[in-house]
């Protein structure tokens, strides 16, 4: 019960507490802004007194001017009389026209129906004209592109003729090189085959000169001599000097068999010196006969049946070789048969046979020569130098092979080169004759097209004719129509017409002078007249706003009043309290003391305490329904307050208010009236009904254009707005994340993590990229790092979550599973220094995580089932309980 009253003392202390410094300073907010208002009263006090001056002023000349206002009506009205008589007088003349004018009238008709009828010819005209210009500007572009494409052909087929001279060039020169190929070819066979030859009988002669060389016969000795026949006065060989016939061949060679091959010189000289030559050159014997030196040899012929003769005279030489002839064959006989040349041989003749056989003389020896021949190693040794010139022959023969071949491949990458230039031609030939095929084909199509436009603009240019030729006549019925009228006019117009007329002028102008006089009397009766309307609402105003103010300074005052009162009761309850809680404290230490040896009383007081709690709670839920009601009516009556406020102020604008001053609008009323019958006859009497309809149009137009220009800008705004609010919030949101990833990953790893924006001009449109970087590594997208990294990676951007909206409670399960014991450590800190906005629910087997939960839920197995134990860290609630 102490307590309660203690509890109720001091609330009713710190309301009255409360309550004295609010009404304190309210009350000096009041003193501070009570004089400004007094001041304000009295400036619209003095205010109010010009406006009633200035409006009884205006009212005095008001009347004046509608008093000079009147008599001008009444001048205005005499006119307006006149008038009247002449229009009644002119209504007769216009009944007498009325014939006439029906005339005219269908006359007119006429007239218009052939205007339009012109007109509709001069549009046909017109779009005729343009129809033709039209297709003369196409037919005039299809002659271009004609002229073009013609242009493009002749070229097209120039480059044909020159693709075809350029195949035929290549053709000549490739049949050119192919000739040059296959003569190449068969020149070559044939070096091959002579080669072939050459080289076999070269072969061959040079194995006879080895043998002949080798075997150092007097022909090699010979063969020397014949290159330097000059040098040694050589006149040659016996077998070349002398000469026989065939039946004495064997008889001649029989004889002379040693010296056939012996050199013929002319003298001794030559002997001795070729003798030394052959020293020199230690050549194989020589036999030498210098001609000089040959002795006479002459022998008498027997005298015997069967001889023949001498055998020199069977023996041809030339003169100078007489001698030799004499000397080899002048001392033998020639008989037919072998007696007759052994008889002769036994009478010491030297006798031969014409079949070869030889007889010394006395029959000393006998040589046989049945088949002999000369030797032809000289011959074939002296052609040793041209067989290695045919050997040097056969070589240079072979590098022109050589030569040949190499010339032949050339001649095959020609051909090759020849032949692809060809082929790019035959196909440059080919696509251009296509494209020649298509250019002839569109010059074709535009030579139709070409014939159509032309066939189009004559069948135009006949309708433009056909239309001119109606035009024209259309024209001259209408001159001929509008003559008509002309005339009709001229012979029905009257002259009390004119009369009526000047009558009416003369009126018209009377009252165009009056309504000159009196326009600038009504235009300063009317400004005066809005003068004085603005004067009044401007009263009304001030007025208004001296009734509020006046109203203000009465409330203020009155608050004042009742401020005053409420802080002399509040300080009076304040002291009143204040002693109250005195004595209760007073009570309350003695209960203290005695508590000890109290228990039951202070169970009773525990249980009366909890049924007082559980009052004051309900009293407590009442009074705050009270005061949210409360609330609710205050807002509701400022809200009414501020539309009374708005609705007077719109009224106080349009001159309203109670205590407005009334004046008689009769005179008014019957002035605008007297004016609306003035002007009814020479106005428009539908003009003012057509003016409201249209002015009113205008205004409901401009008035919903405005409105929708406002409400777009408003909306426009309104968008813009909320965009830049909803990036301003994204981007502070973005900060605020992305400072909590750096500093909650760099505590957990001292690594670096950061998020960044793909692209920060479309930052709704695109996405984020979460890098990471973990100690020693490359950073690296949050995609693309490993399982573990990926866990600690999201748990630290859940974390950065957190602090921008934080939730109830988190529940992570085993995030710390792929983490080693320091990082484990790192989040459990993390955890827990965050536990204190929100709650963490964690799944965990590490001991640093667990150690530091304030509720921990164990589960193991025990026979099959399921067991939890429940653990709660008494030093953390008691740490609480202390802080509370």
């Amino acid at each position: 019960e102490i307590e309660t009253k203690l509890s109720y003392e001091r609330r009713k202390f710190d309301e009255s507490d409360s309550l004295v410094k609010t009404s304190s300073n309210r009350l000096t907010e009041i003193d501070k802004n009570l004089p400004d208002h007094k001041v304000n009263l009295n400036y619209l006090q003095i205010e109010k007194s010009f406006s009633e001056s200035q409006l009884s002023y205006f009212r005095d000349e008001i009347r004046k001017l509608r008093e000079t206002e009147k008599s001008f009506d009444d001048k205005t009205n005499n006119l307006r009389t006149q008038k009247t008589e002449a229009l009644r007088k002119q209504s007769q003349v216009i009944t007498q026209k009325q014939d006439v004018d029906k005339k005219i009238q269908r006359l007119t008709d006429k007239i218009t129906a052939t205007k339009l009828a012109v007109g509709e010819f001069d549009s046909h005209s017109t779009n005729g004209n343009e129809k033709l210009l039209s297709n003369q500007e196409k037919f005039n572009s299809l002659i271009q592109s004609l002229e073009t494409l013609e242009r493009q052909k002749i070229k097209l087929e120039r480059i044909i003729q020159n693709h075809k001279h350029s195949i035929s060039e290549i053709n000549l020169r490739i049949k050119k090189f192919t000739d040059e190929k296959i003569k190449s070819e068969n020149d070559m066979h044939e070096l091959s085959e002579l080669i072939d030859a050459s080289s076999k009988g070269a072969n061959k002669y040079e194995t006879k000169i080895k043998f002949a060389k080798g075997i150092m016969h007097e022909d090699y000795s010979i063969s020397k001599l014949k290159h330097s026949t000059q040098d040694f006065g050589i006149e040659g060989l016996v077998y070349e000097i002398l000469s026989w016939d065939k039946k004495y061949e064997r008889a001649s060679l029989a004889v002379c068999s040693d010296w056939i091959k012996a050199v013929v010189v002319k003298d001794f000289e030559s002997l001795m010196l070729l003798a030394e030559f052959v020293t020199d050159k230690k050549l194989p014997k020589l036999k030498i006969i210098p001609l000089e030196a040959i002795p006479e040899v002459k022998i008498e012929l027997p005298k015997q049946n069967g001889v023949l003769g001498i055998l020199s005279d069977y023996v041809n030489c030339k003169k100078n070789f007489l001698p030799l002839k004499n000397f080899l064959f002048g001392n033998v006989v020639l008989v037919e048969s072998r007696n007759i040349a052994i008889q002769l041989s036994k009478s010491g003749f030297k006798a031969i046979t014409i079949s070869g056989e030889y007889f010394e003389a006395k029959a000393t020896s006998v040589v046989i020569d049945n088949n002999s021949k000369i030797s032809k190693l000289t011959k074939i040794i002296n052609m040793s130098d041209s067989v290695e010139g045919l050997q040097q022959l056969i070589a240079a023969l072979r590098q022109t092979v050589l030569k040949k071949k190499n010339r032949a491949k050339k001649l095959d990458l020609l051909i090759k080169n020849y032949e692809k230039r060809r082929s790019l031609s035959e196909l440059g030939m080919t696509t251009t004759a296509n494209s020649l095929s298509e250019l002839k084909s569109r010059i074709s199509q535009i030579i139709q097209n070409k014939k159509l436009f032309e066939s189009r603009i004559n069948q135009l240019q006949r309708t433009q004719e056909r239309i001119s030729r109606e035009l024209i006549n259309r024209k001259s019925h209408l001159e001929s129509l509008e003559s008509q009228i002309k005339l009709v006019r001229e012979n029905y117009a009257e002259p009390a017409m004119d009369r009526i007329a000047n009558e009416l002028t003369l009126v018209n102008e009377q009252i165009v002078e009056q309504d000159k006089k009196l326009a600038p009397i009504q235009n300063e009766l009317k400004q005066k007249q809005s003068h004085l309307a603005e004067l009044m609402a401007h009263d009304t105003k001030i007025t208004g706003e001296k009734k509020n103010l006046q109203h203000t300074v009465s409330l203020m005052n009155q608050e004042k009043y009742h401020l005053d009162i409420d802080i002399r009761r509040a300080t009076k309850d304040k002291d009143t309290s204040e002693s109250e809680l005195v004595k209760l404290r007073d009570e309350e230490q003695k209960l203290i003391s005695t508590s000890g040896t109290s228990v039951e009383k202070m169970t009773e007081f525990d249980n009366s305490l909890e049924s007082l709690n559980s009052k004051e709670r309900d009293s407590t839920k009442e009074i705050s329904s009270r005061e949210r009601n409360t609330d609710t009516l205050n807002r509701d009556l400022t809200d009414l307050r501020q539309k009374e406020s708005k609705i007077t102020s719109l009224l106080t604008k349009f001159g309203f208010d109670i205590n407005i001053e009334v004046f008689d609008a009769e005179s008014t009323i019957s002035s605008l009236e007297s004016e609306q019958n003035r002007i009814k006859n020479s106005l428009n009497a539908g003009a003012p009904l057509q003016y409201v309809e249209i002015s009113n149009g205008y205004k409901s137009s401009s008035s919903k254009k405005n409105m929708l220009e406002k409400e777009r800008n408003t909306i426009v705004a309104f968008i813009e707005s909320v965009e830049k609010d909803k990036r301003q919030t994204f981007l502070d949101a973005f900060d605020i994340v992305d400072t909590q990833v750096k500093d909650a990953f760099s505590k957990m790893t001292g690594g670096s993590a950061w998020l960044e924006l793909e692209n920060e001009d479309d930052i709704f449109n695109s996405g984020l990229n979460y890098l990471i970087q973990f100690p020693g590594k490359p950073k690296r997208e949050s995609t693309s790092i490993s399982g573990g990294e990926k866990t600690l990676a999201a748990t630290v951007f859940v974390l950065a979550l957190q602090k921008l909206n934080p939730s109830p409670f988190y529940m992570f399960d085993e995030v710390d599973a792929h983490l080693d014991a320091p990082n484990a450590e790192k989040l459990s800190t993390i955890i827990k220094e965050r536990s204190e906005g929100s709650q963490f629910i964690m799944v965990s087997l590490k001991d640093s995580v667990v150690e530091k939960a304030r509720l921990i839920y164990g589960v193991f197995p025990k026979h099959g089932v399921s067991h939890v134990v429940k653990y709660k860290d008494k030093r953390i609630l008691s740490s609480l309980e202390n802080q509370q």
